[in-house]
Parts: C-alpha cells; structure tokens; sequence
C-alpha cells in the first residue's frame, strides 16, 4: 500500500490541519495532499493523480458533491469519500449519486484511517486501471425500468407501509445493494452494521424513501441493464444461495454477526457481474457456455473475459462503498481455494452454497486435511437439502 495517494478537500484550514496532524503516522504509506476549495482540488488533480479524495460537503462555491461529480465524470478510477458534518436528508440526497461512502466529522482517527485503508486495500483485487474505472464510473446499479414505477407506486400509498417497501427493494438485486450501502453510511451514525433488508428500510424510515424514489437516484434505472443478462434470475440465484448459506451458518451455530455476514457475502456475491456484462456482452455471453457447475472453469473464463472474477468485481465495490471487512474478504477469495491460503468459514459456506446451486450434491474435497471435510460436507449437504425440500413443499 505505499506511495498511496490521498487527496483532503475543506474550505475550513483548521480542518485540514488537524488532517494533517491526526493522519501524521501515515506518512510512510500515504503521499497527503490538501486543497481548501473544489477548484483548487480539481487543478492538483489535473498535474497529480490521487488514489482517493476525501472532501467536505458543504463549501462555499462548489461543494463537494459537486466537486465528486466532476471527479467521478472525469477520473472514475478514484475513490470518492465525504467527511461531512452535515447529515440532514437533503444532503443525502444529494451526495448519493458520486459519493461511494459517507464519513462523519469530527471523525476518530482509527475510523478515517480504516476507511481510506480498506479502499485502499481493495485496489489490489483489481489490478487494471481501465477496469477500475468501469467499476468506479458507477453511480447506480443497472434495474429494471419498471422498479422506479414500482417504488413511486407503493410509497405514494396513503397506507404505505415497510413490508409494501421491502417488498419492491428484495425484489432486485441492485436495489438491496443500494439501500444497504446508503444505510450503513455514517450518516445515519449507527454502531453496528445493517446486513437486512427490512432493518435497513427501517431505518432509512419511509419519507426519506419517498424522497429518495422521487430524485430517482437510487430507485432510478441507473446504469444500463446488460442486454443478455437476465436479471429476475441472478436475483433468484442470488436470493437462493444467500439462502443456503445463511441456513448453513445458523445451524452451524454461528455467532448471529457472522450468520448476517455469510448471507450479505452470499446475496452479493454476483453483484459485480451487473457492471461487467453490461460493459463487455460478448465476453459475457462467453463465459455463459461454459458449464456452471464447474466452478473453476467458470472463474478462469471471467479471468480472460472481464480481467478478474466476477466475486473480486463484487467484492472491489463493496470495498469501495464501505462494506464490511469480514464480507470483502469472504467474497473475494471466491471460490474458496483449498490449496491456497486458509479462508474464513463464512468463505467456505458462501462457496458451497454456491456449488449447491449447480451441483445435486457437493463433494467432499480431496484434501483430507481441508477443513470442509467428508463430515462436515455431507452436514451440509443435508442441511441444504432440508431447505430445498421445505421450499418445494412451500411452492
């Protein structure tokens, strides 16, 4: 992670130099740069590429939101943060498009350095600087047309309620990936992290829904939906393998944060094969020959098709918007390698959930000393076969 460059933009000097003095041990790792408005910031920017830009909201002149949608338009590659005091919802609104995480000020160092860290650590899943720029020029997932007249639908309801809400939002992929990422922001100053959905609906509370649906910038259509990819169906793969693994994870008897974290790593697994199919179709429609059930086979074609796999495409965004660390980790070593380094087991149950998915039954591995052992397989397999059968049943 050396000779990282991180850009600070505050109109406020005395902010900026408390930056400078609280980011003082990171001065091996870190090249720091300071700007006191947007302008000054955008012409550092055209001598001197940064990694990451953290800014102000609210500055005299251009503010930083602003000021992020002229960086994403015109260097998608960087990371874009907001340290802001200002939280009210009209602020959030308007930073949701080219923002991709929310930080609050005054911030404890520990956490200002985590987050530019872990954004900084997840530009080595994806190595390309083109690539990084189709991830990072993302400010909306693709959906379907018809879910933005779905959610104007329901939440103009005078009887509206969060189940009518999460509803719509369960019913796509990108929806349950926006709505997460915007709730687990700083923003909303909560201490813990949110991985479901009808918490986060919850909390986001139905006005700032209503009014999020009507600025269409996270129920909008977004990006473009890649013409030979059919979304209802990655949501159901999705919906299904998050399933299994949170079945895995619970009757495993897993601590209930790691049973959420296997279900998030799970459900979002494939998110970033939305952004790669939409910007290369012919690639795509390559690896779709090859058979899903071999699972390497699979991750290889990505390789040669995208230049990384769809899971580090998934986990790089999810780095990039703040995602938790255990959740990044699990789903970029997707699939989980037995013969490389050891994986967590939220790893390990997102992986076999998703063999389960192509495969009747999964087998064990060959490696006797794999920790997803013969026992432990054939548990698994039992459990999912359980669920399975509940479900058939409930259908």
């Amino acid at each position: 992670m050396t000779h990282c460059r991180v850009l600070f933009v505050d109109d406020e000097p005395n902010i900026l130099s408390g930056i400078r003095r609280m980011l003082r041990g990171q001065a091996q790792d870190w090249e720091l740069h300071f700007a006191g408005s947007g302008a000054e910031a955008l012409e550092l920017l055209e001598t001197t590429p940064v990694d990451v830009v953290v800014t102000d909201m609210r500055m005299p002149g251009m503010d930083g939101a602003q000021l992020l949608a002229t960086v994403r338009s015109l260097y998608p590659s960087t990371a874009r943060l907001i340290l802001s005091g200002q939280a009210d919802r009209e602020s959030i609104i308007a930073a949701v498009g080219p923002t991709q995480q929310f930080l609050t000020k005054p911030s404890e160092p520990e956490i200002l350095v985590g987050a530019i860290a872990r954004v900084l650590g997840v530009r080595d899943l994806v190595s390309d600087e083109r690539l990084r720029s189709i991830l990072g020029d993302i400010e909306s997932l693709p959906k379907p047309p018809s879910i933005h007249e779905q959610m104007m639908e329901v939440a103009s309801r005078p009887n509206c309620g969060l189940s009518d809400v999460v509803a719509v939002v369960e019913s796509d992929l990108s929806l349950c990936a926006d709505i997460l990422k915007l709730v687990n922001s700083a923003f909303f100053g909560l201490s813990s992290r949110i991985e479901s959905i009808d918490r986060a609906a919850s909390l986001l509370g139905l006005d700032t829904i209503h009014a999020l649906a009507i600025s269409g910038k996270v129920f909008g259509v977004g990006a473009p939906v890649p013409r030979n990819l059919d979304l209802a169906q990655l949501r159901n793969n999705s919906m299904r393998i998050a399933g299994l693994a949170r079945t895995i994870a619970s009757k495993e008897g897993w601590p209930r944060e790691t049973v959420s974290q296997t279900f998030l790593t799970a459900l979002l697994r494939d998110l970033g094969l939305l952004v790669l199919a939409a910007n290369d179709p012919d690639g795509y429609e390559t690896v779709k020959q090859v058979p899903q059930e071999d699972i390497w086979a699979v991750s290889q074609a990505e390789i040669a098709a995208f230049g990384c796999t769809v899971p580090e495409a998934s986990a790089y965004l999810l780095g990039l918007w703040g995602f938790a660390e255990p959740v990044i980790q699990a789903m970029a070593c997707q699939p989980a390698q037995i013969a490389g380094p050891p994986v967590s087991a939220v790893a390990h149950a997102v992986g076999f959930a998703h063999r389960r998915l192509h495969q009747r039954v999964v087998q064990p591995e060959s490696d006797a000393t794999s920790w997803l052992d013969p026992i432990r397989t054939a548990r698994w397999n039992d459990l999912c076969a359980e669920l399975e059968e509940s479900v058939s049943e409930s259908t």
